[in-house]
């Protein structure tokens, strides 16, 4: 491996590093797909931007499909009712309720 190679393998991993953390700071995606769920749910299907933003809800739901699986959750154990709010004792007379 020459200098020249080793130079160039550098300077590909940093423009990947600035680009993965502007990336990771701008968020593109979370914004082009927000933009893209206001225009699929508000513009008329005549609209050209209802058809822009449709295949990208589509892959949006995909990545949620693909990588955020429903996983079933397990039963909230019983909660106790405190005895003070179960217990339904009739008003003496003479107090008000």
């Amino acid at each position: 491996m020459t200098d020249i190679d080793r130079l160039l393998i550098g300077m590909a991993l940093a423009c990947m590093w600035i680009g993965g953390y502007a990336t990771g700071r701008g968020r593109p995606a979370r914004a082009l797909v927000a933009w893209a769920d206001w225009h699929y749910t508000i513009a008329p299907r005549s609209d050209p931007r209802f058809w822009i933003a449709a295949p990208i809800v589509a892959a949006a739901v995909c990545c949620l499909w693909a990588f955020r699986p429903r996983r079933d959750r397990q039963r909230a154990l019983p909660t106790h009712t405190p005895s003070r709010l179960s217990d339904r004792r009739t008003p003496k007379e003479g107090h008000p309720q």
